[in-house]
């Protein structure tokens, strides 16, 4: 079969250690920023493959005509035209659940950052004042058993995060478009509106797809309804969140800190509003690889290749969302 990989992550070498029957097929990669190429050198693509973070315009999709399928590598797939796809009959599928527990340690990483102050506490050492920082920590520093953490989105990852919150005493509370009473015993949680969550939690995490009713929701009316000495935690996509709201509620004491895996645009470049220097010491910052462990990886290219055999031997497709 014709397979194309449109991804910046994605290399010839990983995906044929991984899925090594993969070299009996005519497999392509093509980096993101070579549309044209796509369009051009890969019009006879069968199944195509997409970076989570990449778009796909019906102007692609069109250009494809022999197209059977559509596959995020990630769990995201806001970039592919749905409708175009649905239109033309083409499955679009993801990895769902693949990253969860991947996530969810990184969603914790930043909440334990936040709370302990690790980047200002790592520099102060660094910079010979790590007395004064510990005797302006002694009584100021929480621990998590005494925060609410609110999740907005009940996904895979906002369970795994549920389970790890809990297990480190934090109450947890969560809302969700679709509220799950089956499922609040078994993590934990307790059910709220958004303005609830948001005027009691210490940790506001986002656990949602980025849709139009989701795009930049994290703006200055959410941010107002916040407490002071929270924090924003966001594992999710930066597109959920306002840039210059966030700044604004940083520089102006709105809010205590963030904590981000995601920053929109990407790349992040310097000029980035949320990378301004007076507001350095309230943000904690990992450069968008929560979900990309081994193990993640490994998941990822056992759901491409189950797919791929399931397309060719017409069993239905795991994790379709159309």
């Amino acid at each position: 079969m014709n397979i194309t990989f449109y991804s910046n992550v994605t290399t010839k070498e990983e995906v044929f250690k991984y899925i090594p029957k993969l070299k009996e097929h005519n497999v392509r990669f093509i980096r993101l920023a070579d549309r044209d190429a796509l369009i051009n050198t890969a019009c006879d693509t069968e199944i195509l493959f997409i970076d989570a973070m990449g778009r796909l315009d019906a102007e692609i999709i069109t250009a494809m005509p022999k197209l059977k399928l559509i596959h995020s590598e990630g769990v995201g797939y806001q970039g592919v035209d749905m409708e175009c796809a649905q239109k033309k009959g083409i499955p679009v599928c993801n990895n769902k659940g693949v990253n969860d527990t991947a996530v969810a340690e990184d969603a914790l990483l930043l909440m334990l950052s936040c709370l302990k102050q690790i980047i200002t506490g790592h520099q102060s050492v660094y910079d010979g004042r790590q007395i004064e920082v510990k005797k302006a920590s002694f009584g100021v520093i929480r621990e998590l058993s005494q925060c609410t953490v609110g999740l907005i989105g009940f996904g895979d990852i906002a369970k795994a995060t549920a389970k790890f919150c809990n297990a480190l005493g934090a109450e947890v509370i969560y809302t969700n478009r679709t509220r799950y009473e089956e499922l609040e015993d078994e993590y934990n949680v307790s059910y709220c509106t958004l303005d609830e969550l948001l005027s009691v939690s210490d940790f506001v995490s986002l656990h949602v797809a980025v849709t139009d009713e989701t795009k930049e929701m994290a703006d200055d009316a959410f941010f107002s309804k916040m407490k002071k000495d929270a924090f924003l935690i966001n594992t999710s996509r930066g597109d959920l969140v306002n840039n210059k709201a966030l700044f604004n509620a940083l520089i102006n004491n709105k809010i205590a800190g963030a904590g981000l895996d995601v920053i929109s645009p990407e790349p992040v470049e310097k000029e980035n509003i949320l990378l301004d220097e007076r507001i350095r010491d309230k943000m904690i910052l990992t450069p968008h690889i929560a979900g990309i462990t081994n193990l993640t990886v490994k998941k990822i290219y056992q759901n491409i290749w189950e797919n791929i055999t399931r397309l060719i031997d017409g069993k239905p497709l795991k994790n379709r969302v159309n």
